[in-house]
């Protein structure tokens, strides 16, 4: 039978086909009635969901929500009142302006002390439960849509592996949200990098649930990411949109809100391309783009330094014991 080879796209052809693996991307993430199918159809999901919607909701952000638009005015206003009042009473300017300083002032040691009081507390008891619900939601959405997740035999030398991998693995994405919001003070281009980078950790984080319960390990992941980086890029747009521009605490909590329906809309999804079409790239278009390069990069020299020093302490152990 006669060999047909697959013809060479120009760069123009290439970015339509990347255009078209973000939009297929960006409209997978909008996948939300089969996923509120799923959550209505598993008792374990509809729970696990209720409860992420509880903290993350109405606790983490109602208190936010309730903190900037109750609490703070509802002090000005009694403040204004009475203390700051009697100091405006005075027509002079600079004692104004020394009662909008000492407004400031307790604006900033109020919000302090709520922040230290309760939005931290919070945020990291809703990171810890969060982390188990998301964990059975994902669990649950595989063994739906796939069967039994893949469970390799705990042997002593594969647990060493498993926290050797994972300890990278948290290094590793360390330094990718190190370097993500560093990179956002570049004039110009730097937030839309910055931008980028987030949209990708978000659809890597959606997906890694479902790709750890396949079996595969980090460098696995990582590869088939890279090689559907427009995808990705697509996937993680629209949660990127609604978390960026906003302050650290409402991001996270708008992040963790919304969290298991990516969870359960990453499972349902079929990222493009679905095979390898590296021959069909044009040159000047990355089939792989190396979105975690920096980041392992930056993990190599930290490992580096660490086995460096190590080693370094131990000659110098052992050089004491033979002097002694």
């Amino acid at each position: 039978m006669p060999s047909y080879r697959q013809s060479k796209l120009g760069i123009k052809e290439t970015t339509k086909l990347c255009a078209q693996y973000f939009w297929c991307g960006f409209k997978d993430a909008f996948a939300w009635p089969s996923s509120l199918i799923t959550i209505y159809g598993s008792e374990t999901i509809r729970n696990r969901t209720r409860n992420c919607f509880i903290l993350n909701g109405l606790i983490f952000l109602g208190s936010i929500f309730f903190f900037n638009h109750i609490t703070i005015p509802t002090l000005h206003f009694f403040l204004g009142k009475t203390f700051f009042f009697s100091l405006n009473q005075r027509s002079n300017n600079d004692n104004v302006m020394h009662s909008s300083f000492l407004t400031n002032i307790l604006d900033t040691i109020i919000a302090l002390t709520y922040q230290l009081l309760w939005v931290y507390p919070i945020f990291l008891l809703s990171f810890v439960l969060n982390s188990v619900w998301y964990q059975e939601i994902a669990d649950r959405v595989f063994r739906i849509q796939y069967g039994q997740p893949v469970n390799s035999h705990l042997t002593y030398n594969r647990m060493l592996q498993i926290i050797a991998d994972e300890v990278y693995r948290a290094i590793l994405f360390m330094n990718y949200l190190v370097f993500a919001t560093i990179i956002y003070i570049l004039p110009i281009i730097g937030p839309i990098i910055s931008f980028m980078y987030f949209c990708w950790i978000y659809a890597y984080y959606s997906f890694e649930y479902k790709w750890i319960n396949k079996g595969w390990n980090l460098e696995k992941r990582i590869e088939y990411f890279e090689e559907r980086w427009a995808y990705f890029a697509g996937f993680g747009f629209t949660f990127t949109v609604v978390t960026f521009f906003v302050d650290q605490f409402l991001s996270a909590g708008v992040f963790a809100l919304f969290f298991p329906i990516y969870i359960i809309m990453a499972n349902n999804a079929l990222p493009m391309p679905r095979q390898n079409e590296r021959a069909r790239f044009s040159s000047l278009m990355p089939y792989r783009l190396p979105v975690f390069w920096v980041a392992r990069k930056l993990n190599d020299k930290i490992i580096t330094s660490f086995t460096a020093s190590g080693s370094k302490l131990s000659r110098e152990k052992k050089n004491k014991t033979i002097n002694e």
